[in-house]
């Protein structure tokens, strides 16, 4: 071996080996926002999740399943909406390269009702997000309140064209639908449908119809404490 192999061989030898990089809690971090268009039941609030990368390079993410991420809303820790209700994880490993600075990853739409398709109950949840990847973990938890339906007493003293929430139970008269509750009686735009038993979670606003105030429905939903309704 000649002298200019010898030290080629020793430089290799004690060469530095300088590892991917990888994710870690002070380097990659997740940032959720919930925006909401009210705090009243029935009104849909969107989940934003970003990815902040301080290494200044390329991180690589990687995930067992071709899911990224899951958002669950949870009541007293029982989930009652899950983003992967239905839903089959594809066992395909993903990666997700996540440059440097700010990645706005994605924008999940929740309706408020549960997985059964029934409107949340007024009080406060827990929106849960988890990214549990082979070489980066976190859950973020975000609290959300929402209030008690107006009552329809109160929806009829609103202002025409203000959307809100009330609750109550829905029959017909006259071929006329109509809800009603300890307060009074209140004209629908269109029936709520043919299965509606029990107390229904209406959101809309109030309209006129010649001398008569309508309740224009927008959305609908069977309250949370009635039974689930069948598939």
């Amino acid at each position: 071996m000649t002298r200019a192999e010898l030290i080629a061989a020793v430089l290799a030898a004690t060469a530095t080996r300088h590892p991917a990089p990888s994710a870690s809690p002070r380097s990659v971090w997740a940032d959720v926002t919930l925006d909401r268009e009210g705090t009243a039941l029935l009104a849909p609030f969107t989940v934003a999740i970003a990815l902040h990368n301080a290494t200044g390079h390329m991180v690589r993410l990687r995930f067992p399943t071709a899911d990224l991420f899951r958002v669950d809303v949870l009541h007293d820790d029982a989930p009652v909406w899950s983003s992967v209700t239905g839903h089959k994880p594809i066992p395909i490993t993903r990666q997700l390269d996540v440059p440097p600075g700010l990645l706005r990853l994605a924008q999940v739409i929740v309706d408020s009702t549960t997985d059964d398709r029934r409107a949340l109950a007024p009080g406060t949840y827990t929106v849960r997000v988890a990214m549990l990847g082979t070489n980066f973990g976190v859950v973020v938890d975000k609290t959300i309140a929402f209030d008690p339906p107006e009552t329809i007493a109160q929806a009829l003293q609103t202002k025409p064209g203000a959307v809100i929430t009330i609750a109550g139970d829905p029959y017909v008269d006259g071929g006329t639908p109509r809800l009603r509750d300890a307060t009074g009686t209140i004209r629908l735009s269109r029936a709520l449908g043919i299965r509606s038993a029990g107390t229904v979670i209406v959101r809309g606003f109030l309209d006129a119809q010649g001398d008569e105030r309508v309740f224009d429905v927008g959305r609908s939903a069977a309250a949370f404490e009635n039974a689930a309704a069948p598939s």
